[in-house]
């Protein structure tokens, strides 16, 4: 069985953006001993659902757009139940489509294990699935998924909305 090292050594060779830097200087480390990688950040579930693939898909547009060794992730986390991914260097593509893509299916994936959400928690805001909601559900309240993301998703709308009546929004 690999340690978690030789993992991490691994999805660092495949995906080189997964190494830590120092944000101002774009340095690795010097004591750097692949003990972590950048997709850490990710919450358990998500990460075990679609981590290593939405890694591939970024590899993928940032080898065709030659921009694999200067691509770098500045956060991975979570907020209000979403994945928030932020980075220096994506394409355009990875804007519009594969970053989003992620962070809604995020919406609908169970934070702590990786299977499809069907609730959400209404402290702090996080998909669940039956059994992991079952096993906090004496220090959190719960809201069904559905009406969870028809709130949301009518939230967004609605701010579009106002945005595009907003002369200065870009």
């Amino acid at each position: 069985m690999q340690s978690n090292k030789e993992s991490n050594q691994k999805l660092i060779e495949r995906f080189p953006f997964l190494m830590p830097r120092n944000c101002w200087t774009g340095e690795v480390p010097e004591d750097y001993d692949y003990s972590y990688t950048e997709l850490d950040s990710m919450p358990d579930g998500w990460r075990k659902a679609f981590g290593e693939q939405m890694c591939e898909d970024i590899r993928e547009e940032l080898v065709h757009a030659e921009y694999l060794d200067q691509y770098r992730i500045s956060q991975i986390k979570e907020k209000y139940g979403t994945l928030c991914w932020y980075d220096f260097g994506c394409t355009e593509r990875m804007l519009r489509d594969i970053i989003p893509k992620y962070e809604h299916l995020s919406a609908r994936t169970c934070i702590r294990c990786g299977n499809p959400a069907t609730k959400v928690s209404t402290g702090w805001i996080s998909p669940y699935c039956d059994t992991c909601a079952g096993e906090i559900s004496h220090a959190e309240r719960f809201i069904a998924i559905e009406k969870w993301l028809d709130r949301s998703s009518r939230e967004v709308t609605s701010k579009r909305s106002l945005n595009e009546k907003d002369t200065h929004s870009l």
